[in-house]
């Protein structure tokens, strides 16, 4: 490997392809949702906690959903730059 040049590990077994980053959201997903069906089953939860809840499985819905449109980019931008490299031998 050249001087200089990063060296990526592959990902871990453990997390079966995906980045820790993937595996913790979706585990903190779980754990959101499983707490807002136990405060939904509740009658003496307040309208005020339902609703932060609410919100915060919002929020992690969305990092989730824009990790994955991030990586789809990079993963299609890394492939569509090779024929243009390749087109410019001479």
């Amino acid at each position: 490997m050249a001087e200089g040049t990063t060296h990526i590990t592959p990902l871990d077994p453990a997390f079966h392809g995906e980045s820790n980053y993937e595996v913790g959201l979706e585990e903190l997903l779980a754990q959101k949702r499983e707490q807002l069906a136990k405060l939904q089953a509740d009658p003496q939860t307040t309208k005020e906690t339902l609703q932060l809840v609410k919100e915060e499985l919002q929020t992690l819905e969305t990092l989730w959903e824009n990790y994955h449109i991030g990586m789809n980019v990079f993963r299609n931008a890394k492939g569509g730059r090779d024929g243009i490299r390749e087109a410019k031998t001479e």
